[in-house]
């Protein structure tokens, strides 16, 4: 990380809210892509299902147990920050 120009005053505020929203937005995007990526998982999942093939479908399901389990930690993870922030705001 960059050793910031402004220790003090408002430009150091601003620059460390810019800091923040910033990477809130690009965890908002890659948190957008996972949902994204485990929405068609499942389309793609019940395809395999009523076409009974099961290689496919175990496969899509390990896949799928992955991506909900990498959506649910995010949602731990932004639920403790977000708590931790009214703490520290």
């Amino acid at each position: 990380m960059n050793k910031s120009f402004f220790m003090v005053g408002p430009f150091a505020d601003i620059e460390e809210r810019l800091d923040d929203f910033s990477s809130s937005m690009y965890l908002q995007k890659l948190y957008n892509e996972t949902i994204e990526q485990l929405i068609q998982t499942q389309m793609a999942y019940d395809v395999a299902l009523r076409e009974q093939n099961e290689d496919i479908a175990d496969t899509l399901k390990t896949q799928l147990d992955f991506l909900e389990n990498v959506v649910s930690l995010a949602n731990n993870n932004m639920t403790s920050f977000m708590v931790d922030k009214l703490y520290y705001d």
